[in-house]
């Protein structure tokens, strides 16, 4: 073990006690520390950030999916994924691969052999001084930590995972094709029988319900196992990887439709579309089971599958509208619209909440004064009136950055025929919000929902901050040593804070506060490595 390693390692753990919160009576929690075992990682957590999917858990406690069927009082878990690290004993299987004073992001979703493992709820988390990483992080071709600069604040570091969160928002994250040895569903509509499909794959089922002509034959040389029926109804409750409709859109048949798609699935709308027609559809099931909606006028159905109306970020010059952008992650949203090279020319701020309003002129004004952005920030109750000016034909995109289903709905109603909407926040499952559906096939207007990152999508940021195209701290509002961690957390949950704050597990008694009370006010920006170094936190 590195010499002058701690004896012990303090932790706030989560009992499941939502009244009580962190920590056993209100203290922090010393566990021992013992050496890395030869297959191990000892990191110091130099920085974590609270993220509003900590309070979730919090707030929920033993109730939330994520503990299902685990007992938090006597299994409690450190919570805290946003996270910067550094190496401090390395096992001996690692010591070819990392070095005591490395630093390192951390990518806190696992997959490994097709199962999940998130850092902060199945494994030890940030909220405490020391993180011990094992093979299912460090392992394989891709390891879910990663190399970061010296000269970075590890504020910055930490904000990787949620800045990279919102970037993966703007990837493609949908199918773009049928699913190879996956089960398929066409029915035909009226305005369909000229449809026409061509691609080169093998499917395990076919399923046709009054299928094109030309539709069948494909079916018929490419699909292991074919079957026609005469309705949905005849298929019991069967789900399928893929959808074809083939015809003039149909809102009813397109809802029950949508809910056969399995995990993963992808509906395709091929025929004429209608500008004013929508469908009520669960965003959850878009944001959760990644579900995915192309579509083409016809008759060609693989032109539903073309790129070119695979758009998914901002329209370069366009009109972007943010709803909920006074909360953390709306704010990075924010922030990643007026930081693009081809970004929109204008953007909308929404907030419900009016304090929050003159926090994100301060923080967000000059940078757009800068970037040559016009930023129009509103508050909610003003929105519609001022789009009449604004953005008279609605907006190219609009991104819901709240977990509201009444937010999506009217999203959706400001969108332009062809434009894109985001749903970035998770929604409970069960609750359908009329969506225009009947856009896709005629104009290529894209539904588009994300939950987490990866590790290149955080290696994308890191990149542009590298760069200079891209400062983390315009995000951060505050900083605060380990004791204070609660206070941090309560401040978070209470919307007391409009960006993000930094917890630093090495400082023990630094209270809760305001960046701009002790790095140079400068707007967006201001926090550096500098700025850690005069703390004593790096």
């Amino acid at each position: 073990m590195v010499t002058g390693a701690p004896i012990a390692n303090h932790v706030w753990p989560f009992f499941g006690n939502v009244q009580e919160g962190l920590g056993l009576h209100g203290k922090s929690v010393a566990e021992p520390l013992r050496p890395a075992a030869p297959h191990e990682v000892i990191a110091r957590v130099d920085a974590v950030c609270v993220c509003s999917s900590d309070v979730k858990l919090m707030r929920m406690g033993a109730a939330h999916p994520l503990f299902k069927g685990r007992d938090l009082a006597q299994s409690p878990i450190v919570l805290g994924h946003e996270v910067a690290l550094t190496v401090w004993d390395v096992g001996a299987n690692w010591r070819e691969s990392y070095r005591p004073g490395q630093r390192l992001g951390l990518q806190p979703a696992i997959v490994r052999d097709g199962q999940r493992t998130t850092i902060g709820i199945d494994l030890a988390g940030g909220f405490g001084q020391y993180l011990i990483l094992d093979d299912h992080v460090l392992g394989g071709p891709d390891p879910y930590v990663f190399p970061v600069p010296e000269e970075m604040s590890s504020a910055a570091v930490a904000m990787l995972e949620p800045y990279a969160c919102v970037e993966a928002a703007y990837r493609p994250n949908c199918r773009t094709a049928l699913r190879p040895g996956g089960r398929l569903l066409v029915l035909g509509l009226p305005h369909g029988e000229a449809m026409t499909l061509e691609a080169d794959l093998a499917v395990a089922e076919a399923v046709l319900i009054a299928a094109p002509p030309a539709v069948a034959e494909w079916a018929q040389h490419h699909a292991a196992r074919l079957s026609q029926v005469a309705d949905l109804a005849a298929l019991g409750d069967a789900r399928f990887d893929d959808i074809i409709l083939c015809g003039a859109f149909d809102p009813a048949l397109t809802e029950a439709a949508f809910a056969r798609l399995a995990d993963g699935g992808l509906l395709a709308l091929v025929g004429p579309g209608d500008d004013a027609a929508s469908c009520r559809i669960d965003p959850a099931l878009i944001h959760y089971r990644a579900l995915s909606i192309v579509g083409a006028p016809g008759p060609s159905i693989d032109a539903a599958f073309g790129t070119a109306r695979n758009r998914f970020d901002l329209a370069p010059g366009g009109t972007t509208l943010i709803l909920g952008a006074g909360g953390a992650m709306g704010r990075i949203h924010l922030h990643r619209a007026l930081e693009l090279a081809e970004g929109p020319d204008l953007v909308i701020a929404v907030s419900r909440q009016r304090a929050r309003l003159d926090a994100l002129r301060a923080d967000f004004g000059p940078l757009a004064a800068r970037r040559g952005s016009r930023l129009e920030i509103l508050a909610d109750t003003d929105l519609e009136e001022a789009l009449r000016h604004l953005a008279p034909q609605g907006c190219d995109d609009v991104v819901v950055a709240a977990p509201d289903l009444t937010a999506i709905e009217r999203g959706a109603r400001l969108l332009r025929p062809g434009g894109m909407l985001v749903i970035f926040a998770g929604t409970p499952f069960g609750a359908g919000r009329p969506l225009p559906l009947g856009q896709i096939s005629c104009h290529g207007t894209r539904l588009t929902g994300s939950t987490g990152c990866t590790v290149a999508d955080q290696k994308e940021v890191l990149a542009r901050v590298l760069s200079g195209d891209l400062d983390l701290a315009g995000n951060l509002e505050a900083v605060c040593g380990f004791e204070a961690l609660p206070d941090a957390v309560r401040s978070v949950a209470a919307g007391e804070v409009c960006g993000k704050i930094a917890i630093f597990p090495g400082l023990a008694d630094l209270e809760l506060t305001a960046v701009r009370t002790i790095a140079r006010p400068a707007g967006v920006g201001g926090w550096t490595r500098a700025d850690e170094q005069r703390l004593g936190a790096a």
